[in-house]
């Protein structure tokens, strides 16, 4: 397909959510290197289109003084020929704010999901962060470090002395089960040690 025939919607979005655009709705299409299709993803595609139909401009001035500078990448949006002939090709400012705001929100919860359980095993944020790194393709100039830290401070659940007490049960209950299925303990022995 020739670059001319494809239709598509820029976006202002954040590094991070950029990246993940990339990692997981790409176009493999060598004249559009930040080409994005998004239609395999129903909960963003929906989103997206019910944008494009019935535009918003409530939050418009607001959004146009500058509280969004951190959205500093643009991205394309694959449209189909028929929604870019009927509906257009571009966003409110109201509407690219709230599509690049759940798109925000999809990316942080990938990253306190990740977090949540990485430190569970490893209780050393900058170890959990090097390994999402790693895992989800991020770098330090995509999600800078501090940005994740604050992220974290804010929004983590996990209760360090809760995290500890729950983990010892959770190992001595492995334990338990696996000498019972080897056979050193007994049913009995087994319930024993359980009520302890």
């Amino acid at each position: 397909m020739r670059k001319k025939d494809r239709f598509v919607c820029w976006i202002w979005v954040a590094p991070f959510v950029k990246q993940y655009l990339l990692t997981n709705f790409k176009v493999d299409d060598p004249d559009w290197p930040e080409l994005v299709n998004i239609s395999t993803d129903k909960t963003l595609d929906v989103l997206f289109r019910s944008r494009l139909v019935k535009q918003s401009h409530r939050y418009d001035k607001r959004i146009q003084s500058g509280n969004y500078k951190y959205r500093n990448c643009k991205i394309a949006l694959e449209i189909t020929k028929s929604d870019f002939y009927q509906y257009g090709w571009s966003l409110t400012p109201t509407d690219e704010a709230a599509l690049s705001t759940a798109m925000e929100i999809r990316c942080r919860t990938m990253l306190m999901t990740y977090l949540s359980v990485a430190y569970m095993v490893t209780p050393v944020l900058s170890t959990c962060i090097r390994q999402f790194y790693e895992k989800f393709h991020f770098d330090e100039f995509t999600w800078p470090p501090d940005s994740i830290r604050r992220i974290w401070n804010r929004d983590r659940t996990v209760d360090k002395s809760a995290l500890k007490t729950n983990l010892n049960e959770k190992i001595n209950e492995i334990i338990l089960v696996q000498l019972f299925k080897n056979g050193t303990i007994s049913q009995q022995g087994k319930e024993a040690y359980e009520n302890i």
